[in-house]
């Protein structure tokens, strides 16, 4: 049985061991193209705007797939084609001021945009792969992981993003910032993050753009890569051992439901409930 098997099996086991207990909905599909499906109770189905998703869940997207998931604590989530993603875990407490979230990519592209919830001590959003696991608080960075190959790329879009290797989820990480890549092979440490150029930051984003409604992607359209402005070379933050100090680059504070193609209350008004629960 190959890797890629053995991995898709324990998923399979955790999403049957997920359902069991009752898994809770957290979201919810704002955009769905091509072949997108949503594995649920251990059955899978083709997914549509205003498809639930809930703690366990896989979704996968065919090379003509694409989807966006928007969670209850407003972060959203764009898949590319080809891809496989299981939601590992969501809790999303704004009374208490918790917020932890871990998404697993066995294969394929994401795109996170994580909302500010995550920015406040003792939060924590992840995409996990097989050789890295990339942490942020409140910002927008998109991970690829090739499975044949393992090697996981992480690439940052807005803020900073915190990129460690498996074999050492505390120390030995690096940040990523705009416009720079971090790779991790299988059994390495992720080394320091190049600056791509324009051209090579568009393949990135190509394909990962917020789809829906028409209205273009908000923080591709001003980001100065891609619009071919010269820009100045940023501070890089040094190899750390903890998240905490970790440098940020200007931006203005915003809810990330502000930076979809629309809110969720207008999807609910075209689609009908969200079955989102806060």
């Amino acid at each position: 049985m190959s890797r890629v098997a053995i991995a898709l099996y324990t998923i399979g086991i955790a999403v049957a061991l997920a359902a069991a207990a009752g898994a809770a909905e957290v979201g919810t599909f704002a955009s769905a193209e091509g072949t997108t499906e949503v594995q649920h109770d251990g059955r899978w189905s083709p997914a549509q705007i205003g498809t639930p998703v809930q703690v366990g869940d896989a979704v996968r997207t065919g090379p003509d797939g694409r989807a966006r998931i928007v969670f209850q604590d407003d972060s959203v989530l764009n898949v590319g084609i080809s891809s496989f993603l299981v939601v590992d875990r969501q809790i999303f407490d704004p009374a208490e001021g918790e917020s932890r979230s871990l998404m697993k990519l066995l294969r394929g592209r994401v795109r996170a945009l994580v909302s500010e919830y995550y920015e406040r001590p003792g939060s924590s959003y992840e995409v996990e792969t097989e050789t890295a696991v990339a942490g942020v608080r409140g910002t927008e960075f998109i991970v690829e992981y090739d499975p044949e190959a393992f090697v996981t790329e992480v690439v940052g879009v807005s803020g900073t993003v915190q990129v460690n290797s498996v074999l050492d989820r505390a120390r030995h990480g690096v940040y990523v910032t705009a416009g720079e890549l971090s790779t991790v092979r299988r059994g390495q440490l992720p080394g320091p993050p190049p600056r791509l150029d324009e051209n090579t930051f568009r393949q990135y984003i190509e394909g990962l753009e917020f789809i829906g409604f028409g209205r273009p992607e908000s923080l591709t359209s001003q980001n100065s890569i891609v619009t071919g402005v010269q820009v100045a070379e940023p501070e890089r933050a040094p190899l750390t051992t903890a998240l905490e100090g970790a440098p940020r680059t200007d931006r203005p504070e915003r809810d990330a439901s502000t930076l979809i193609d629309q809110p969720p209350d207008v999807i609910r008004a075209l689609t009908g409930d969200l079955v989102i629960r806060f």
